[in-house]
């Protein structure tokens, strides 16, 4: 009962949503990729793939992200399931990065929004799910100095256009 206590109390003061709150209980825990950006003077967020094709725009070879076919896959063949998806996005009309020291990949100027698809997985699949190209999503609340500290803003996934 102690620990329990202990996690809720923990979940509260860093502010993760209800979602967390059930994942983590129920030994989930959220991991996200980035699908497609909103580019600054542009209409509706444009592909991951497309980006650097349409734009002057480069992204690091490091970034994570891919199409939601290439995510859903790579997860399939690392024989990660998933019990659920959902969409969001990270405004980043700021510094965003991911990772830490010499790994931190930061967001381009001209993004002004990324949108990302978050996958509901066993907590104990995180890392390998993080190894290859994933983001947890509770990093940012729990390692505030290693990961940037950005909010996820849940959306239809239809308005991101996935």
């Amino acid at each position: 009962m102690k620990k329990a206590l202990f996690l809720f109390s923990a979940l509260a003061l860093i502010g993760c949503d209800d979602e967390d709150v059930v994942n983590t209980l129920s030994g989930n825990a959220e991991v996200f990729a980035v699908t497609g950006a909103e580019i600054a003077g542009a209409q509706g967020y444009t592909s991951i793939e497309s980006i650097e094709n349409t734009y002057p725009i480069t992204l690091p070879d490091e970034f994570p992200a891919g199409s939601e076919a290439d995510l859903d896959n790579k997860l399939g063949t690392l024989g990660i399931d998933i019990d659920d998806t959902d969409c969001g996005v990270i405004d980043t009309r700021g510094d965003v990065c991911f990772g830490a020291g010499s790994n931190t990949v930061c967001v381009p100027d001209e993004v002004t929004k990324l949108g990302i698809k978050l996958y509901t997985i066993d907590m104990d699949e995180v890392r390998r799910a993080y190894d290859n190209g994933f983001y947890p999503k509770l990093a940012a609340d729990f390692l505030g100095e290693t990961y940037a500290n950005f909010d996820i803003e849940r959306v239809s996934c239809a308005s991101i256009g996935l």
